[in-house]
């Protein structure tokens, strides 16, 4: 008999064996959709994985309908699922329905595809030549070996390392047009916070293809527009896509060319849900199933890249210099905070006027305030990073130290202005609450609000500046913007103000040819993170926010305000060397078993009660301890630095491997552990949130 095994969109590392019934023989296929009963329910829609001729030692049941006359996922595609469930310890089922639009998840009808959507799209190309600028010696010699890559027609992997404004895009957008001669598709990965609407439609009509050829993909997509890329990509007719993480997993008919700019960005990495995948990990194996050239590239790549290339795994291209080739990078210089002025300062909770009063001159130096004037005086603009939104970051009791903090997790409310009152945020879970009156604890101490947020800056910012002209860019004026709404991108870029604050956003990849001012508020935000990798993302950010200043023809400056000027990491900034603090960083992971030199894996718990979680992680630590070898160790358990989040106590514990292919005999154990009733287990492979 036909055999047709199944994985369900559900939180079960297998699969299910079902007998494929006369009335549908020859119409099983692997990669179609199908209804099977399961367990109680009379129907569940699956996919096919595989189907093969056989016998089985149970009575299987059969399957019930088959929702597609030809299978939805290729060979390529159900293999990709395979390998991130292997890779990342994921339930296959839910990997599976990760390489579906939601469209297509739990359907209940056949899928009907236009037959524009297979073969070559219809229109006419976008106008457009070849720029006739020189390119830098960099930027030439990354496209001829690229060049030369793509018409071998093998699979290789490279490592562009260029500073900041060196022209990563140009080289990008050449070897797509190179790409997608005849059938070939190309895919290009960029952080979502830079998918902006000119960037996309200027990287369109940049690629020589008819419009409808160039695909867009993120997650603030309708459900349709998602589901005609997607099968556009899989018909041929899309043969370029522009993409947020999740366009690593799409369907493609002729992939020659995969580019993931900025690769260092930490939301190529999916925690919060399973699979826990890299799309950096996803590019480079889908780049080697297709015989494709992947290219990875940065001005801070990750640790991790910066080590493969010293292993050979990926190929290293420099691009030392600077578009703008009369300009020089800018002048960085370090703002010592550690003495006389105070963070954050106090804040009275009687009124907002108050607060509002005694909190200015607590957050930029005279040093930043006067280089400010100065960029005023010669008509050109300035950007301040700050990377927390809000105006505090959190309420503490001067006499107990109680913090006032959300109910259901625990972590820190966050002092918001909202018009003319202040309230408190969880960035978390979305609570909000009034500002407190009086210490929760001992109702006696004063309030102080400590640290600072973009509402802070702005505020001090009209204070000390009259008339100074402020946009602020952080997620809660992003998200406001509408599709329709001429966006804080394109204001400031029209010099509707004068100066910029906001979050990481700011730092991201931004041409604004009038700034020559980036000043960092508070460089020590991340350094400080319970993270091995917090120098790394601060040197990360910082080099990312410099290269904002002087890109053009006028050169820039650089003000990091710190309070520790010493930390490497601030001195590898105000040097600009970001390979020297690479390699150092590099050498002191080795020595504690992080990665690169080590696989990691993190086990969260989570539990109703404290007692549950706490209980069942050191369970699970001690049965695991049984199996490792003495390559391997064990961290923990101990309670999540959001020791309670969303209503759930979390344990967590590490597991650190030096040697990597033991990593799938790890996870193996992992996946055999027995959980009691009420407690829920989530592993994270190469973890980068530890929160």
């Amino acid at each position: 008999m036909k055999i047709a095994e199944i994985a369900y969109p559900l939180p079960l590392h297998r699969t299910f064996d079902y007998e494929v019934p006369a009335e549908l023989s020859g119409r099983v296929s692997a990669g179609m959709r199908v209804r099977a009963p399961f367990g109680p329910r009379p129907s569940l829609a699956g996919v096919v994985l595989s189907v093969r001729d056989g016998e089985s030692a149970l009575t299987l049941k059969s399957v019930a309908s088959v929702l597609d006359a030809t299978p939805i996922l290729s060979e390529e595609h159900l293999a990709l699922g395979r390998w991130l469930s292997a890779r990342y310890a994921a339930p296959i089922g839910e990997c599976i329905k990760s390489l579906l639009p939601a469209s297509l998840r739990n359907a209940r009808r056949a899928l009907k595809e236009d037959p524009a959507l297979w073969g070559r799209p219809q229109g006419v190309a976008e106008p457009h030549k070849e720029p006739t600028f020189e390119l830098t010696a960099g930027q030439a010699g990354a496209v001829d070996v690229l060049r030369a890559r793509l018409a071998e027609r093998k699979f290789s992997s490279h490592l562009i390392f260029g500073v900041p404004a060196s022209g990563k895009t140009e080289v990008y957008v050449r070897l797509i047009r190179e790409a997608v001669k005849g059938t070939g598709q190309a895919l290009f990965l960029v952080p979502e916070i830079a998918l902006t609407r000119p960037f996309f439609e200027s990287f369109a009509s940049s690629v020589g293809l008819p419009r409808a050829a160039v695909g867009l993909w993120h997650s603030q997509m309708s459900v349709s527009g998602r589901k005609q890329v997607w099968l556009g990509l899989r018909g041929g007719s899309i043969r370029v896509v522009v993409g947020a993480r999740s366009a690593c997993l799409l369907p493609f008919k002729d992939l020659r060319l995969a580019v993931l700019d900025e690769e260092q960005d930490e939301s190529y990495k999916q925690d919060d849900q399973a699979p826990c995948y890299h799309a950096r990990d996803v590019v480079l194996e889908r780049a080697r199933r297709w015989n494709a050239v992947a290219v990875l590239g940065s001005a801070t790549p990750s640790i991790e890249s910066f080590a493969a290339v010293e292993t050979k795994e990926l190929e290293l291209l420099r691009m030392d210099e600077r578009v703008a080739r009369s300009t020089p990078p800018p002048r960085v210089s370090i703002l010592d905070r550690s003495l006389g002025t105070s963070w954050g300062g106090g804040m009275a909770a009687d009124s907002g006027a108050k607060a509002k009063a005694s909190a200015f001159g607590s957050c930029l130096s005279a040093e930043l305030v006067f280089a400010i004037k100065d960029r005023l005086a010669k008509r050109e603009q300035s950007i301040l990073l700050v990377n927390r939104r809000g105006y505090s970051n959190f309420i503490i009791c001067r006499k107990c130290g109680w913090v006032a903090r959300c109910p259901e997790c625990q972590v820190a409310f966050i002092h918001h202005q909202e018009a003319e009152s202040f309230i408190v945020r969880c960035h978390h879970c979305g609570a909000r609450a009034g500002v407190p009156p009086a210490c929760g604890q001992c109702k006696q101490g004063p309030l102080a609000f400590a640290g600072v947020g973009t509402q802070k800056v702005v505020a001090e910012l009209k204070s000390i500046l009259p008339g100074v002209r402020v946009l602020r860019m952080d997620s809660d004026t992003v998200s406001k913007e509408k599709p329709a709404d001429e966006g804080i991108y394109e204001k400031f870029q029209r010099r509707e103000a004068d100066v910029l604050v906001g979050t990481k956003l700011v730092a991201k990849g931004y041409h604004f040819p009038e700034v020559t001012l980036v000043g960092v508020v508070d460089a020590d935000t991340m350094l400080h993170m319970p993270d091995f990798r917090a120098a790394e993302r601060t040197v990360q950010l910082l080099v990312q926010a410099a290269g904002r200043a002087g890109r053009a023809e006028k050169p820039g400056e650089v003000l990091l305000q710190t309070t520790q000027p010493t930390h490497y990491a601030m001195q590898a900034v105000a040097r600009l060397d970001y390979a020297a603090f690479a390699r150092q960083e590099i050498a002191m992971r080795a020595e504690l078993a992080y990665p690169p030199s080590s696989a990691l894996v993190r086990i969260l718990f989570l539990a109703r009660t404290e007692d549950a979680a706490s209980k069942s992680a050191g369970e699970a630590a001690g049965a695991l301890a049984a199996t490792l070898s003495e390559s391997e160790s064990i961290l923990g358990p101990a309670p999540g630095v959001h020791a309670k989040f969303q209503g759930r106590f979390r344990y967590h514990l590490l597991v650190k491997a030096r040697k990597k292919e033991r990593l799938g005999a790890i996870l193996d154990a992992v996946l055999k552990l027995e959980l009691p009733s009420g407690v829920k287990a989530k592993v994270n492979v190469d973890p980068y949130d530890f929160m």
